[in-house]
């Protein structure tokens, strides 16, 4: 059970990351709040990179990986606690990066059984399906909870809608730039 729950782990810690380097990267927008803003980044590149090393199969120490995982929620909140810094951070994208690192803070902190010598051998790895069952549920899960996410902040606001070409024209800091031209 617990090969089937790392990879599911790290796909959530990926997200999580991805969301707050996302919030983090609209720091200017909170200018009051730049300290809260280093935070919220750092705690995404640690966060991506306790994904990583997941992935890769590493055993991390579940102290770092709870310290990882859990540096953007605690920023956040401290900010919060602190007194108004927090408000311009975007809250429906921190509750789902707070909600994903806690999910793999969970799978991936799990502490593994220990058994007999004869039982760890008995113990074989899981099926390749169902390890790739578990992997694509999680992907899945992970990937609408932080596509939503993603869409709250503050590049989010400014995305192309998809399947949207406009009126054949991209108006890019004044440009007027005729879309699909020449082709």
């Amino acid at each position: 059970m617990d090969a089937l729950l790392r990879p599911a782990g790290a796909v959530a810690a990926l997200g999580a990351a991805l969301i707050a380097i996302a919030v983090g990267a609209a720091a200017p927008l909170w200018a009051a709040a730049s300290w809260l803003a280093l935070l919220v980044l750092a705690g995404g590149a640690a966060q991506l990179a306790v994904a990583v090393l997941a992935l890769r199969g590493r055993r991390l120490r579940a102290g770092a990986v709870a310290l990882a995982l859990g540096t953007p929620t605690l920023a956040w909140l401290a900010g919060l606690v602190a007194g108004g810094a927090a408000s311009a951070v975007p809250l429906v994208p921190m509750l789902a990066g707070s909600a994903l690192a806690l999910g793999a803070s969970l799978a991936l902190c799990r502490p593994s059984r220990r058994a007999s010598h004869e039982a760890q051998h008995a113990r074989a790895e899981p099926r390749p399906l169902a390890a790739l069952g578990v992997l694509a549920a999680a992907s899945a899960v992970v990937a609408t909870v932080t596509t939503g996410a993603l869409a709250g902040t503050e590049a989010g606001a400014f995305a192309q809608p998809h399947g949207a070409h406009g009126a054949g024209t991209a108006e890019l800091a004044g440009l007027d730039i005729a879309e699909h031209a020449g082709h």
